[in-house]
């Protein structure tokens, strides 16, 4: 009996070990990895996705992009990449936009990702910030954090041996320099409508 108990334990793990690699290999598209979005095509998901957000406000608000950026996913038992990548990128919204003024902008991207179909998650009423899925598995985030600086970011998960960090020939924008040395992403155009 002793035998026994002392075999179910490393079956168990190995079960375990080895749904944890499956999981953790697969991506959110579908089928073989020839037939899945590569990179390139990622960027211009996301690219397309934010395209959209913002065109959704009405009126106009300006922005500054910043870099699409890798990050290599790793397995959590061996700590190696698995193929697969998160490509994604944050746009920086430059037009002040009035504490009045808040409401009816959530509520813009808001109605805009409800009627494009994606999956709205849950409110967080700290900042605040939502995010919502598209049916491809794309992520969309909006956020709002302090100085009123206001975020919206896409990300997609991809087959891809990349490593992590920016991505070559998609740097994004220029930003100023913040007094700390980092780049300033603080809104800095006046808009007669959004920031009265």
């Amino acid at each position: 009996m002793k035998a026994m108990r002392r075999w179910k334990f490393p079956r168990v793990v190995a079960s375990v070990m080895l749904a944890s690699g499956c999981l953790g290999g697969c991506s959110v598209f579908g089928g073989d990895d020839h037939e899945r979005a590569n990179v390139k095509q990622a960027v211009k998901r996301i690219d397309a996705v934010l395209d959209d957000t913002f065109k959704a406000i009405r009126p106009r608000i300006k922005w500054r992009e910043g870099p699409a950026h890798i990050s290599a996913h790793r397995n959590s038992f061996t700590n190696t990449a698995n193929g697969e990548v998160g490509v994604d990128r944050k746009r920086y919204v430059r037009t002040k936009v009035s504490k009045a003024k808040l409401a009816e902008l959530i509520k813009a991207v808001y109605k805009h990702w409800s009627a494009a179909g994606y999956e709205i998650g849950e409110m967080n009423p700290r900042g605040p910030s939502f995010s919502a899925t598209a049916s491809d598995g794309c992520v969309v985030h909006f956020s709002v954090g302090g100085y009123g600086n206001i975020s919206v970011s896409a990300s997609v998960d991809v087959s891809s041996d990349a490593v992590s960090g920016d991505i070559w020939g998609e740097e994004g924008d220029k930003f100023p320099k913040a007094p700390n040395g980092g780049p300033d992403y603080a809104p800095d155009v006046r808009d007669p409508y959004w920031s009265k």
